[in-house]
């Protein structure tokens, strides 16, 4: 009778080779990698854009990087002011948003979820949860006093803020790509405002007189011309921007 011995390896040493490998995810580095959803090899570099005119090394990267973080960060910042038309619509429109963001950051700043889910691991990311949860609070709080009927107003400075701080937060998270996904509401509307504006003039200097995609814009008041109840429209816009934040967290797995 033949006895198998198998070997086992003492704890300590299993402890050790992890340790040696969370070491070497948790090596901080200065990079300008980003996040691309849907795709299997996620991981994109702005420095690859430099390196089609001969600059192998990416030491010119950042003169393309910084004109698409401005590019950004105006966009995102302008789709929340005009999404700020209705009580309540832009505070719970980000607060969803926000929450969603939170959950990125919580992912990549953790060793542990990150290399599971085959995400980027962003050192002391975790530390900016703090922020966002308390930014999360806070437009909840001002959301208590702003839906219909409204006590208290946003006003442009909020909006404008509020929208450039969740482009900041994207671009820390390395998801800036996904905020046409994520951040639907404010698309959406800043689409049908350039829409409006382009058929318009285009048709005026075509035909004479200006022409109209929308009864008004930006889309929120489409809605309201056509007769549905504020309460309504933000309502539904708030289904809808949960949806578009389940379908951007569930990017994590769906590549």
């Amino acid at each position: 009778m033949t006895i198998r011995q198998e070997k086992v390896t003492p704890v300590y040493e299993t402890q050790k080779v992890t340790q040696n490998i969370e070491a070497e995810f948790r090596a901080e580095e200065q990079s300008l990698k980003t996040t691309i959803p849907f795709v299997k090899d996620n991981e994109f570099d702005y420095a690859q854009i430099t390196a089609w005119f001969g600059d192998d090394t990416g030491k010119y990267a950042w003169l393309f990087f910084i004109p698409i973080v401005i590019f950004i960060v105006t966009a995102v910042s302008n789709g929340a002011n005009l999404t700020d038309g209705i009580d309540g619509l832009a505070a719970g429109s980000s607060a969803i948003i926000v929450f969603a963001l939170a959950i990125f950051a919580f992912i990549s700043g953790n060793f542990n979820f990150s290399n599971y889910l085959n995400v980027m691991f962003i050192p002391r990311l975790g530390e900016l949860v703090v922020f966002i949860a308390a930014f999360v609070g806070a437009l909840i709080g001002f959301l208590w006093y702003n839906t219909y009927p409204a006590q208290v107003f946003m006003g442009d400075t909020g909006s404008l803020t509020i929208g450039g701080v969740i482009a900041v937060i994207a671009i820390a998270v390395r998801k800036e790509l996904l905020i046409p996904l994520l951040c639907g509401i404010f698309f959406a509307e800043s689409l049908s405002v350039i829409l409006q504006v382009t058929w318009f003039k285009y048709t005026k200097k075509k035909f004479g007189a200006g022409r109209r995609i929308f009864k008004m814009s930006p889309l929120h008041h489409h809605y309201q011309k056509g007769g549905y109840h504020e309460s309504k429209i933000v309502t539904r816009f708030w289904i809808v921007g949960i949806l578009l934040a389940i379908l951007s967290i569930v990017t994590l797995k769906l590549r």
